[in-house]
């Protein structure tokens, strides 16, 4: 007897244990329908390839497969360190774009630049950013996203170094390029590490958290490159930078989860579509950001055009038809992907130029300095991160379509005070700064929304690739609005 009931409650207690891999709670988190067509679902976390992208795992497959990925909580030391490194990542790519921005007019003073080719201490960076997003989110999912993540902060070191050392401007223009490239591996990889290792609720905040963390950066940027600026010199912008950067590199090296790809058929890779859709991205966003200064009548910027469209042309006629694409067109059929897509690239691009209008505002309408300017722009910092904290918390109450809309209507409000004013002179305080505040919100709404839909959407295979679709969305649109005043 005394057996009997030792088996009983042997087998009570394997009945009340939870299941190892049940790591998602799709009853609490929102399911988005924004716009979905008739029929078509995917669970909370599909990681079962649609039949747009990929063919279904086939019985006799299920024996090859690798070990399960690493699951892990938000609430533990390994989580926090992960999210410190991923969210790292993001925080350091907007401090890299804002405190260069500030330091614009010290740089110029210094090598004697003109006004046309200072722009390019920033394009450089935003051009190899932008252009090489796609590639670097398919090497992440190839080929070991903590692989690329800790190769793209120790390239992000080494060129970050080197801009501190540089000696002319025009070592600076391609360092800037080179260093985009290493920002570029860090956003995808990191993206695709959040929505793989963490799941349910826990991917929803980490999410909003790498949000904030971008916001932050920016404010940060912002601050740290005016006062670095006034005392003691640009330089020193990067030499503090790298610092930071590469500390993130050997914490990622130590804490973030293993790739898995041992025993895994190594995956091919479309040289081709890379080729095609790299060139293409990086000569689109170089017309679009030269058009204006060069004339857009010009013999070569005309026929850079037609190369730009061929290329992208050829990229996604050549996806259509190999076996191992670069991008999988079948990604837009999937529910809400390319309307969330849309609406990520208005609000991206919007964003983009209010901030850099009503930095420009600051600083040569209301005669700001750096560290003046840096300071009125604190509070931007403080609202982005109360926004993507808050929208990912609200995602777990409501549908997503509703912290979309209210972010696409912010984003058409958000330029009404600074384009009100009735004089010359304007007020920071009643123009430029809530300008600002309802910017960063809109901006907010929508990445923590776009980002959480689309990552619980698709496949595992390609979340890093998403990743970098996302990220990469605000360059084209953000060149063609700066340039169409001209």
């Amino acid at each position: 007897m005394a057996i009997l009931d030792l088996l009983r409650g042997r087998r009570a207690q394997e009945q009340q244990q939870p299941q190892q891999f049940d790591t998602d709670t799709p009853s609490k988190f929102p399911q988005f329908t924004i716009f979905s067509r008739p029929g078509s679902s995917l669970g909370d976390d599909s990681s079962t390839p649609s039949s747009g992208i990929a063919t279904p795992i086939e019985e006799k497959q299920l024996t090859k497969l690798g070990p399960c990925p690493e699951i892990g909580r938000l609430a533990s030391w390994k989580g926090a360190l992960i999210l410190l490194v991923t969210s790292g990542s993001q925080f350091l790519d907007n401090v890299f774009m804002t405190s260069a921005n500030v330091a614009l007019s010290s740089i110029q003073e210094n090598f004697d630049v003109s006004d046309t080719n200072l722009q390019w201490m920033i394009s450089a960076y935003t051009l190899t950013f932008g252009g090489f997003l796609l590639l670097a989110g398919v090497l992440s999912d190839r080929y070991g996203r903590k692989l690329i993540l800790c190769l793209g902060l120790s390239w992000l070191s080494l060129w970050t170094l080197a801009i501190g050392f540089g000696q002319s401007f025009i070592q600076l223009t391609v360092f800037r390029g080179l260093q985009g490239m290493g920002a570029a591996l860090t956003v995808p990889s990191a993206i695709g590490i959040i929505s793989s290792y963490f799941s349910g609720l826990d991917r929803t905040r980490a999410l909003s958290i790498y949000a904030s963390s971008g916001t932050v950066g920016f404010c940060v940027g912002l601050i740290f490159g005016g006062f670095l600026t006034s005392s003691l010199g640009w330089r020193y912008i990067f030499y503090f930078i790298v610092i930071i950067t590469g500390s993130l590199g050997i914490l990622g090296a130590i804490v973030l989860p293993k790739d898995n790809l041992a025993g895994k058929e190594k995956p091919k890779m479309d040289y081709v579509g890379a080729m095609l859709s790299t060139a293409g991205l990086i000569l689109l966003q170089f017309v679009l950001s030269s058009g204006g200064s060069y004339g857009w009548g010009t013999p070569f910027i005309i026929v850079l055009l037609v190369l730009a469209v061929a290329l992208l042309v050829a990229f996604t006629l050549w996806e259509k038809f190999i076996s191992y694409p670069l991008m999988p067109l079948g990604l837009w059929k999937l529910p809400n992907f390319a309307g969330l897509w849309i609406a990520g690239f208005t609000c991206y691009g919007s964003y983009q130029n209010v901030i850099y209008y009503i930095v420009l505002m600051a600083q040569e309408v209301d005669k700001l300095s750096a560290g003046d300017t840096a300071l009125r722009f604190l509070p931007m910092g403080v609202i982005g991160f109360i926004a993507s904290m808050g929208t990912g918390k609200a995602l777990e109450y409501v549908n997503g379509k509703y912290t979309l809309l209210a972010g696409l209507i912010l984003t058409v409000l958000a330029p009404v005070p600074s384009a009100i004013t009735s004089s010359p002179e304007t007020s920071f305080w009643v123009n430029v700064l809530p300008t600002s505040l309802i910017s960063i919100t809109a901006v907010s709404l929508i990445f923590v929304t776009t980002s959480t839909a689309i990552l619980t959407t698709v496949p595992v295979h390609v979340k890093s690739l998403c990743g970098g679709m996302v990220s990469s969305i605000p360059y084209p649109l953000f060149y063609i609005t700066m340039e169409a005043p001209n």
